[in-house]
């Protein structure tokens, strides 16, 4: 005979506030230690598989490949330092400064050096492919920022603000025209090639700016420099919108995370911190053995490089849990099934040909609801699931039980015939619960419900109409907010569709579909 089948409690996320730890930002395994020659300026991941990372150290550029954590080649032509090599965004080519000022870009397939791209008078420290894929940005300690054509090896634009050295800079992921640069007099500037004369905007960070990032939709600017990180707003014409502090050293370098959900700060005081961006508050943290120079995460986290300043590079890998049979490896649970002692696991009995062998394990605890939807007493099952202690420790049960009921067609004989006293335990629990958004779906048609059977009663007691007077009121509030989030919703289409340009997708689809018009 089979066995009954319990009904799944549905399991949510928990609504917990993140806090600085390790276990926000998940667990890691140990590290994988290289030591290179010369202290590291830059790594980057490339964005495509499989996620090569480039590390700039010394004279040279190695290219790492992240799963057998080896070299996969070595960029070495260069007269004395590299600095900062920059995958473009299709993960083919690679640029790279050089202290004699100019660009080098390579094809990451052959090693072939294919431009040399001159004109800067002392060291690049920072470059970037530009949005349209065939043009450079560059950042010079000549106190200038050069657009070159890659096709040509000229140079297009040279833009001139900066009083000291230019040693970071980005350009954005929606537009070839943008393009910020960050420098040692403690200035930002925000170029507009269309308008190269001055910057559209100008920000004073308060200390020299050793990196610059642009979030998701090439609004918000963060910028690092001293022992702080702010956070402003391009399109507000460069207005501040947070500034945090979370090492007590200089901020070195910054990188996204998380999809660009979090980005990551690296520090002189051996410290990586996660921040998220919808509140700009700490949520990870991980340590490393030196001073970090540059640090890069993996796009989807599986991993963390970290660059330090007397050679060593470390690789950081997430853990990942192993589940066997549904259970996850060396949790309490499997543990606890590998050490449950039974008489017969320690002695030496074979059975007999003929022999019937009974399992001897036991039988789970079974739930109250469980046993009365078993018996078919729907009433009693939803009276077990709404007292009072376990809808306020654990409201998904309540929602359970009414989902099975809907499945199994016996919410309305569970609904009817309810005394006052069974009435308001079911009333409070909609009302509670009606505006959460995980049991919204089940409750709407469960109030639906208990407004037919009960609300035209005349026998209602103060408590009952009084209860039906707060679920009114709630669903009226409900409907307000879904009309604004209506209209929030066609704002935030703008913001996503400004993100998503620039993001090339790989799916077939798309080419198939050219190919054919």
């Amino acid at each position: 005979m089979t066995e009954f089948k319990k009904a799944e409690i549905v399991k949510y996320k928990s609504r917990s506030k993140t806090g600085v730890g390790e276990a926000n930002w998940g667990r890691w395994e140990q590290p994988v230690t290289i030591q290179e020659y010369g202290a590291i300026n830059k790594i980057d991941i490339s964005p495509v598989d499989p996620n090569y990372f480039a590390i700039t150290s010394y004279s040279k550029v190695l290219v790492y490949n992240p799963i057998i954590k080896d070299v996969f080649k070595t960029l070495s032509k260069f007269q004395d330092a590299a600095f900062g090599a920059k995958f473009r965004r299709d993960g083919k080519l690679l640029c790279v400064g050089t202290s004699e000022g100019q660009v080098k870009i390579f094809d990451i397939a052959t090693k072939t050096m294919l431009r040399i791209l001159k004109g800067h008078t002392t060291a690049t420290h920072r470059c970037e492919f530009t949005a349209d894929n065939i043009h450079v940005a560059s950042f010079s300690d000549d106190k200038s920022v050069g657009v070159w054509d890659l096709a040509t090896e000229t140079r297009l634009d040279t833009l001139n603000f900066h009083t000291d050295y230019v040693r970071c800079g980005v350009t954005a992921a929606g537009s070839s025209d943008l393009v910020v640069s960050g420098s040692y007099d403690q200035t930002v500037a925000v170029w507009d090639r269309r308008t190269k004369e001055e910057p559209v905007v100008k920000i004073t960070h308060g200390a020299p700016v050793e990196d610059v990032m642009l979030l998701p939709g090439d609004s918000l600017l963060v910028t690092a420099g001293g022992s702080y990180i702010k956070v402003w707003d391009i399109t507000a014409g460069g207005r501040m919108l947070t500034s945090l502090s979370p090492h007590h050293k200089t901020v070195t370098c910054l990188c996204l995370a998380d999809g660009g959900e979090a980005f990551v700060s690296g520090s002189l005081d051996r410290q990586a911190k996660r921040i998220s961006t919808s509140d700009f508050s700490v949520t990870g943290s991980m340590s490393f053995p030196s001073s970090l120079l540059s640090v890069a995460v993996h796009p989807n986290n599986n991993y963390v490089v970290g660059g330090m300043a007397d050679g060593l590079v470390q690789i950081v890998e997430r853990s990942k849990e192993k589940v066997v049979d549904g259970v996850t490896v060396d949790s309490s649970r499997e543990r606890k099934k590998r050490n449950d002692s039974r008489y017969l696991r320690f002695t030496h009995f074979t059975p007999a040909p003929g022999d019937i062998i009974i399992d001897g394990q036991r039988r789970g605890h079974e739930a109250k609801h469980d046993t009365y939807l078993r018996k078919f007493e729907y009433t009693k099952a939803l009276d077990s699931a709404i007292n009072p202690y376990v809808q306020r420790k654990s409201p998904e049960v309540a929602h359970t039980v009414l989902y099975e009921l809907m499945r199994r067609g016996g919410l309305e004989i569970a609904l009817a015939g309810r005394d006052e006293k069974s009435l308001v335990l079911l009333l409070n629990y909609v009302v509670k619960n009606f505006t959460d958004s995980r049991f919204q779906g089940v409750l709407i048609h469960v109030a639906n419900m208990l407004v037919d059977m009960y609300l035209a009663k005349n026998d209602n007691s103060e408590g009952v109409k009084k209860l039906f007077n707060t679920l009114e009121r709630k669903l009226e509030r409900k409907i307000l907010y879904d009309e604004e989030i209506t209209k929030l919703q066609g704002c935030l289409d703008l913001l996503l569709a400004t993100a998503d340009i620039g993001i090339q997708s790989s799916r077939i689809e798309k080419e198939l579909l050219k190919a054919k018009t």
